[in-house]
Parts: C-alpha cells; structure tokens; sequence
C-alpha cells in the first residue's frame, strides 16, 4: 500500500475489509497521479481528472449492484451540497433554496411516485440580478442544480458535473490554492464513506476543513421536516428512510 500515511490516518476506513481490495487499489493509483487540472506539473504516467474520476466510478460499479450504484450517487450529491452550501450562504445569506433541494432530494428519495412535484421552491430564478456576477455563486449554484439529477437516469453525469465545477471551479473554494488537497479529500474519505453509506469525517468547505459534525445538524433538520410533514403518506419506502437515516447519523 502506497497511500500516503497522513492521509489514510485522516481516512482509516480506506483499509477497512469493508473496502475491496479492487476499489483500493483503484483509489491508491489514482492517488498517485498528479493532474494538470488541479494545478500540478502533470506527471509523465498522469492522465486527465476526468479520467480519474470515471476509473474511480468504474470501480464502484463493479462492486455494486445497480441499485447499490444509486446509494452511493444519492450518498455522494448529499455531501457535496454539504460543502457548497457554505458558498452560496456567503453570497446569499437569507436564501433558502438550499435548504428546499436538500428536502426535494429526501422527499423524492423516501416518497417518491409517478407525477409527484413536493411543494417546494427549487429555483434560483428570483436570483437573476446576483447570478452571473459571482463565479463561485455561479459555479455553487450550478452544484445545487445538479444535485436532483441524482434521483434521475443522469446519476453518473451529475455527480461528474458537480465535481467538475468544485474541483476545477469555485463552487467551494476560489484560486489555485488547496485543489489537490479537495481531491484527496474526496477520494480518500467520501469515496469509501458513501461506498459503506456513511458521511465521511471531515468536510470541505469555502471556510476550510473541518469535522462533519458542525454542519450535519441543519442537515438532519431537513430530513425529519420531510418525515414529519408527510406522516400521513401511504407510500414510504421504509427502506430508503432506514438507509438515509443511518447515513445522516453515521458522524456520531
């Protein structure tokens, strides 16, 4: 095993036997390219990042089923609108689209059905005049956007076009600064993380890293304000409720 001590003592689960010896060593070859795209002198055996990030799901694919697959996809657009949210609070401070696509999501997952639209505001639209004026904000948005694509057929292409515009964009952090060290956070912690439906320990975000547990609250918040305004739903997948459940609490 060639992963870098530092960060497998930050990402312990990594050598858990909960992790396949495949997706590890994907994960650990993937960890030692360096990429042009996040600011690095491109190694001669380097391949792009959007390369890397297909092998790595790739990987994932394998050793899930299909309906495996879409936890993981469903897993992963969650914590990534954990660490955007941060951006978009910090241009809009009183928005609350964040908040109602986080619950479109849960509300979506836990109770969906044919012709089903929550009576959720989950657009940016009264934004027009702010929009374009702010590359993070824009970029931050464009992560929130994506996010519902999850619950569709797109799975794979949202979550791409998430971390496209977090990797290489500004959707959590500006500048070049700190790129490389985003990556490795997402291939050494949630990758595994969501791979075993759990949060990952720490989390990115404009304000720097730091632990799960100081934003996962106004999370959790959302789930049980979708559970409780639709008690009276007849059509609750208990299994999916029990799964995202387990996730939200897996910080503890």
């Amino acid at each position: 095993m060639t992963l870098i001590l530092h960060e497998v003592e930050k990402s312990p689960l990594i050598l858990s036997a909960e992790i396949p010896d495949s997706l590890r060593l994907v994960i650990e070859k993937m960890q030692g390219y360096s990429y042009a795209e996040l600011y690095e002198e491109k190694d001669i055996q380097g391949i792009s990042l959007e390369d890397s990030l297909i092998t790595v799901f790739d990987a994932i694919e394998k050793e899930k089923n299909s309906l495996d697959i879409s936890y993981c996809y469903f897993f992963m657009a969650i914590v990534m609108g954990i660490a955007v949210q941060p951006t978009i609070k910090t241009y809009l401070p009183r928005e609350t689209i964040t908040g109602n696509i986080f619950q479109y999501l849960f509300q979506n997952w836990i109770y969906y059905q044919d012709n089903y639209q929550p009576n959720l505001n989950v657009s940016f639209q009264n934004y027009q005049n702010t929009l374009g004026q702010y590359q993070a904000l824009d970029e931050a948005v464009d992560v929130f956007d994506n996010i519902p694509q999850v619950l569709e057929s797109v799975k794979r292409e949202a979550i791409l076009n998430i971390l496209d515009d977090c990797f290489q964009g500004y959707a959590i952090f500006p500048g070049s600064q700190g790129r490389r060290e985003l990556f490795d956070w997402w291939l050494l912690d949630v990758v595994p993380s969501v791979f075993c439906g759990r949060l990952p320990k720490s989390i990115h975000t404009l304000k720097g890293v730091g632990k799960m547990t100081q934003h996962i609250t106004k999370i959790r918040d959302y789930f049980f304000k979708v559970v409780g305004n639709n008690q009276s739903q007849g059509n609750t997948n208990l299994e999916k409720q029990d799964l995202l459940l387990r996730f939200l609490a897996s910080d503890k």
